[in-house]
């Protein structure tokens, strides 16, 4: 499905992180070789990490313009999602490091701003371009992978944390029972 809707490009990320304001919001990550998330605490740190082929992940970008905000309530909208929708954007050059496969305990919506990104979800290649969309249920395997430079949105419909940790607990009690049968 395509949405028509350009939120952030290149240029405005930038800028964005040029700025310190981001840095000292502890909001932007380097995805490393491994596959894990590191702080970048200034824009010196960024330009390092960028020579060293890391993606860049910027948590809580749903305030970060109108047309990002207004977007993430008409997710929660369309998909009818009665609790927040939360918003990070990735940054990939071609070849940058990704996570590794993984799932996610909340739905999660990733919107192609520029480039092109491709994802393996349940052990199929799928690619969006601009203003393009995946859907990735809830505890789905996935992963992206960096074949393009690409700017994209993730977008995720948060449940709240009271109830995935009641979830969770009920998990546990129903395998001591299933173990204890």
């Amino acid at each position: 499905m395509v949405y028509n809707l350009i939120m952030i490009n290149k240029s405005q990320l930038i800028s964005a992180l040029t700025a310190n304001h981001m840095y000292e919001q502890n909001m932007v990550y380097a995805i490393d070789e491994q596959g894990r998330e590191q702080l970048i605490t200034s824009f010196s740190d960024f330009c390092k990490v960028q020579k060293q082929n890391h993606s860049i992940k910027i948590e809580r970008m749903e305030n970060f313009n109108s047309t990002i905000y207004e977007y993430c309530w008409k997710v929660k909208t369309d998909w009818e999602h009665g609790q927040h929708v939360t918003c990070h954007l990735f940054f990939a050059s071609a070849g940058s490091y990704s996570f590794s496969m993984h799932t996610d305990p909340d739905d999660v919506i990733i919107y192609c701003c520029e480039g092109s990104k491709s994802l393996i979800i349940n052990d199929k290649l799928l690619t969006i371009s601009p203003e393009e969309y995946i859907h990735i249920p809830a505890y789905t395997p996935h992963q992206a992978l960096n074949k393009d430079e690409a700017l994209t949105l993730s977008f995720g419909l948060e449940n709240y944390t009271e109830d995935k940790i009641n979830n969770e607990l009920a998990d546990v009690s129903q395998n001591n029972r299933n173990m204890s049968a």
